[in-house]
């Protein structure tokens, strides 16, 4: 929790400085009777931020935020990757295993645990507790099929748990362009009252702001979304290598007899 709070205060941090950025130069460039490109497109990145870049702002917010969030979720991916070179599971291939054998294992597993340090407060490692939990499973009934069961379990749950925490970043993808949106609404509604008065440079300028907050949301919105699916893509790969792993070098390793 404490570490989600401090991604939130470096993702409004970046959004603050970079809409200073874009305020600064659209007030150095503007020059009133002249409408000029780079003008044109300060203000749709949300440049002027009274004639409506406000939204812009929220917009780059939840992005940055997300991409933040992204980038925490694929660091432990990485990070869980690293157990698969940890040498926790034998990967002799024609070597077999006793319940001496798997017993050892499963201390192997727990000393490993008590000198690692955890990723986060709340995070158990995926491969370490689901062979501590395959092997705890068999030493007590000496059932393989059973140990199957706890793998096949423990992975459903593992990955029910990950697509959990990418929820409230789906819920990102989706805020932004209903921001985008807002602004379009509140732009056609400015523009609408600005309609008796006949002045063509304040409807144009409030219908501009209609458009823009939608175009940036919906740019924003597509590159999150890709960002999106590939972390999901290799989260599944993630869990899917896990019960693989246990499945050849464990499982299929034990012999009963």
């Amino acid at each position: 929790m404490k570490k989600r709070a401090g991604r939130l205060f470096i993702a409004l941090t970046i959004a603050i400085l970079f809409t200073v950025l874009l305020v600064i130069f659209y007030n150095v460039t503007y020059v009133p009777s002249e409408k000029s490109i780079t003008n044109r497109i300060l203000v749709a990145l949300g440049g002027n931020i009274v004639a409506g870049g406000y939204i812009q702002f929220l917009t780059y917010f939840i992005f940055i935020w997300g991409i933040i969030e992204i980038r925490a979720l694929l660091s432990r991916i990485k990070y869980e990757e690293r157990f698969f070179n940890a040498d926790l599971l034998p990967r002799e291939e024609h070597q077999i295993l006793n319940a001496n054998d798997v017993n050892s294992i499963r201390i192997k597993v727990l000393h490993y645990l008590e000198t690692k340090k955890t990723y986060d407060d709340n995070h158990k490692y995926y491969l370490p507790t689901i062979v501590k939990k395959v092997c705890t499973k068999f030493r007590s009934n000496q059932s393989v099929p059973e140990a199957m069961e706890v793998l096949t379990a423990q992975s459903r749950i593992n990955t029910s748990k990950a697509d959990s925490e990418q929820s409230y970043i789906r819920y990102f993808a989706w805020a932004i362009p209903s921001i985008g949106f807002i602004g379009t609404v509140l732009g056609i509604l400015q523009a609408l009252g600005y309609a008796n008065t006949n002045d063509l440079d304040l409807i144009t300028n409030s219908l501009g702001l209609a458009f823009d907050t939608t175009l940036i949301a919906l740019i924003l919105s597509i590159f999150l979304m890709w960002l999106i699916h590939d972390l999901q893509e290799k989260t599944e790969q993630l869990h899917s290598d896990i019960e693989e792993y246990v499945l050849e070098n464990l499982i299929n390793k034990i012999d009963t007899n």
